[in-house]
């Protein structure tokens, strides 16, 4: 079940041309009839929207059983991972130009240490056919650079494309050897470009306070590990008190991460294309601002932003 009607609404207003329009709420309506049977239970399928400026990808999220290590792709197939039993109760599904092409998963946090690091390389393989130089880089986070945790994996068998999504604790500056392992030397482009990414943004990775969460994207294809490093700016709490309560349970906490919340999104919107328009996108219905993902590559910083409806 999507809002269309909510959709609408917000796009004939005028208010987000950049983060919905006329354009939007006909692709994803043309998804819906295409995919009926996605749309068909009364399940809150939400719509969560990717924009960049390469591509427009729309997300509906669908219910995944937990605590399993199997798994069942979009295509029918059935994968088996010991990272499968950490899943969430439910993933997305992103669609571009009516084709599938990306599942997104989020796990309860996984440290990374050697068993994960084997489990990632393998579903990397599987995906993509190369896992090529991609033990290598998460080695370095393991044993070199701190404490991480994998949060997400996003899957594109289609593209044979995956993103690893890796939140570390404490936030500790970032060793020089992960940009060496990326870039060799400090006067290629691509290791100033990944050191110049992690210092302009280093207030919201370092911050420290439970205001930002910074996570961490690494991306590998046909090709192995791409040379490149990227950062997910999202809110450490989110915009609702949790499923199954509310905030009269706990009226000051529920204040103090509602404020919390808000800091969190000016703050990342005010380093935006669309800072106006992401900024206020929750004073919609049911609206819900995900994260701005910045990606350092040997051709500079791109931007992604990732919002929708709940």
């Amino acid at each position: 079940m999507v809002d269309l009607d909510n959709l609408t609404s917000i796009s004939n207003s005028g208010k987000f041309p950049n983060l919905l329009n006329s354009a939007d709420v006909d692709a994803v309506k043309q998804i819906i009839e295409v995919y009926p049977d996605l749309f068909a239970d009364d399940y809150n399928n939400g719509c969560g929207i990717r924009k960049s400026s390469n591509a427009t990808k729309y997300g509906f999220r669908k219910p995944v059983p937990t605590g399993v290590s199997q798994y069942q792709y979009f295509d029918g197939s059935i994968g088996e991972s010991k990272l499968f039993p950490y899943l969430q109760n439910f993933k997305f599904l992103y669609f571009e130009n009516s084709v599938m092409v990306e599942e997104v998963l989020s796990f309860e946090p996984i440290p990374l240490f050697a068993p994960t690091i084997e489990s990632i390389c393998q579903l990397a393989l599987e995906t993509t056919g190369n896992n090529d130089l991609l033990r290598g880089l998460l080695d370095i986070l393991d044993n070199v650079d701190g404490d991480y945790e994998v949060t997400t994996i996003n899957i594109s068998k289609i593209n044979k494309h995956m993103k690893i999504g890796l939140v570390k604790s404490p936030t500790s500056r970032m060793s020089d050897e992960v940009y060496k392992y990326l870039g060799t030397r400090s006067n290629t482009k691509i290791y100033q470009s990944c050191s110049g990414l992690v210092n302009s943004i280093e207030d919201y990775i370092y911050d420290g306070s439970e205001v930002y969460l910074p996570e961490m994207v690494i991306e590998c294809n046909e090709n192995g590990l791409l040379k490149q490093l990227g950062y997910s700016l999202s809110t450490h709490f989110m915009k609702d008190a949790p499923e199954g309560t509310s905030p009269n349970d706990n009226i000051t906490l529920w204040t103090e991460r509602h404020e919390s919340h808000n800091a969190s999104v000016a703050g990342i919107a005010s380093i935006a294309d669309w800072t106006e328009e992401l900024s206020t996108w929750e004073q919609n219905p049911n609206a819900v601002f995900g994260a701005t993902i910045m990606t350092a590559t040997a051709d500079g910083i791109s931007n992604e932003y990732i919002y929708g409806l709940g």
